[in-house]
């Protein structure tokens, strides 16, 4: 008996040892070094953390818990758990305007904890239970339901149709159509099960926000999406298009016609024809009462009612020569250089829109600049890949010199993870773009952003200039009045695994000059996640 005891102990002693032997030494150097990085951050976040608001630093402890859920559960449960007890703690004759900080505070624990642990779940959806004092509340927490739904719905779609279920029994999410979409092409089942579940609350409120979420997921196509989405089955799609009916013929009894709904609908007309025949004609009347509402409305249902949709440049373009009113000409035009640049004319499409009056210009406002650099710099990423750089330059050239940046910026960014033969045009794009972001009066909040969506591009192509980008993009950070609260979405959610590139103390540096304390975290939080992620690809190697 001896003997085997003292074997078993021989065996216990000398078995991590074994295990050690099997890992390489460089490996555990190398997982020791992403391990205390992960741990250095970690430490700089908690020690900001002690500043911030008790909602905030409860947001922050739940993003630490689920960074580091895998590699670390016990003290993840206990971030998640304080995070919880934070929120838990009703004041007494709580005001409004906390009351309402606590609750969304709590909405956002809930979409990171739902994936993770059912116990803590449970505990946040009694906090949460709707309070029909504060409509706002169930709306949120039933968006709070689908992200997280959606976060799990690849590994487990029948937990994810119940936290779906539980959501509609809420609120009404706005955020429905991902996970519909995705659950239809898993389980058509549980997706019409939830379907049926929204068309109930669509019939108490026709004419609402979610009432339009449903008709993205019933009529994609009609609604300018993707056209292999999945979609419910004609029946159920009939008894939606039932319930808009009903919206449109709601001011019919009272003499009056809801001419915005049937402007709105206008590209359903032919599905309403097709799946529900008897009640056309009904609808074709509210289209004629409506044709003389306003010229814009008159357009829009002219346009898509009879299946007479325009749908060449050159109609469009024809359609703006016989329109007398401005709305009218300019849409046309508008929606034919858009059509030009969707068929990859992109030379067209811009000269459409360099070709407009300056009263159409004007009503264009904003639109006009951002249509200039957007599609200048698409059209050169397709002579970019054809080797056509003669004209790629000309497209980029011709983009008026102010929105040159923006647009040699965005041909930057969008070609950044691509591998190509030829990068010396492409260099050379970067490194005007430096130039004229470092010289244009482009607003402080999009020069920051534009600084950091080229610092990956630079760190490949002129690493020498990486650290004076990513100065730039700081001290344009720092001229923002503050930062995005902390219970936004992970806004440089990329930006950490191209920090990992730099040299670590310029980084450390870098970030530790940034003023507003909730951007100062958003971005440690981003290279703590990519610091984790790379420790994890070392310890499966």
């Amino acid at each position: 008996m001896k003997r085997s005891i003292h074997a078993c102990l021989v065996i216990l002693v000398l078995a991590p040892l074994g295990l050690a032997q099997s890992i390489k030494p460089e490996q555990n150097d190398a997982r020791d070094l992403w391990l205390a990085r992960a741990q250095n951050l970690t430490s700089d976040l908690l020690k900001d953390g002690a500043d911030l608001s008790n909602n905030q630093r409860a947001v922050l402890w739940g993003k630490l818990a689920r960074h580091w859920w895998r590699e670390d559960p016990k003290r993840a449960r206990t971030w998640f758990t304080n995070a919880i007890e934070v929120i838990e703690q009703v004041p007494n004759k709580e005001p409004a305007e906390e009351r309402r900080g606590r609750i969304e505070t709590a909405q956002v624990l809930l979409t990171f904890v739902t994936p993770l642990d059912q116990t803590l779940t449970k505990r946040l959806l009694t906090l949460l239970n709707p309070d029909k004092s504060a409509e706002h509340e169930p709306d949120g927490t039933a968006f709070a339901l689908i992200s997280a739904a959606t976060t799990i719905l690849d590994e487990d779609p029948e937990r994810a149709a119940e936290l779906g279920a539980l959501a509609l029994r809420t609120g009404k999410p706005t955020n429905l159509d991902p996970l519909l979409y995705g659950l239809r092409a898993q389980n058509p089942k549980l997706a019409d099960s939830l379907f049926i579940q929204a068309l109930a609350l669509v019939k108490q409120d026709q004419g609402g926000m979610f009432t339009n979420i449903l008709t993205y997921i019933a009529f994609p196509v009609q609604r300018g999406r993707f056209a292999g989405l999945p979609v419910p089955p004609d029946s159920l799609r009939i008894e939606l298009l039932e319930i808009l009916m009903a919206h449109i013929n709601s001011g019919a009894a009272e003499g009056e016609t809801n001419c915005g709904a049937v402007a709105w609908l206008a590209p359903l007309y032919g599905e309403f024809e097709r799946l529900l025949p008897q009640q056309w004609p009904v609808l074709r009347q509210a289209v004629n009462t409506c044709q003389s509402v306003s010229p814009q409305l008159q357009q829009r249902i002219r346009d898509n009612s009879n299946n007479q949709r325009l749908n060449t440049v050159e109609s469009l373009l024809n359609a703006a020569a016989d329109a007398k009113e401005l709305e009218v000409r300019t849409d046309y035009k508008y929606r034919a250089a858009a059509l030009a640049k969707d068929h990859k004319n992109y030379e067209l499409a811009l000269k459409i829109l360099n070709d407009l009056a300056t009263d159409e210009r004007q009503l264009m406002a904003e639109s006009w600049d951002s249509c200039q650099w957007d599609w200048a710099a698409d059209g050169a990423i397709e002579h970019y890949k054809h080797n056509r750089f003669r004209e790629m330059n000309l497209l980029l050239d011709g983009v008026p010199s102010d929105l040159q940046p923006l647009a040699k910026v965005a041909f930057v960014y969008r070609l950044q993870d691509g591998n190509f033969s030829e990068p010396a045009p492409l260099i050379q794009i970067l490194d005007d773009a430096i130039k004229g972001l470092r010289r244009s009066n482009i607003p402080t909040e999009l020069k920051s952003e534009w600084y950091l969506a080229i610092l990956h591009s630079t760190i490949k192509y002129l690493p020498a200039e990486a650290n004076g980008v990513l100065k730039d993009g700081i001290a344009a950070l720092n001229k923002l009045k503050e930062g995005q609260p902390l219970d936004t979405t992970e806004v440089y959610s990329l930006l950490g695994s191209q920090l990992l590139e730099m040299d670590e103390f310029v980084v450390k540096d870098a970030l530790a000059s940034v003023m507003s304390m909730q951007t100062r975290t958003h971005l440690r939080l981003s290279l703590l996640a990519a610091t984790l992620q790379r420790l994890k690809s070392t310890s499966r190697n």
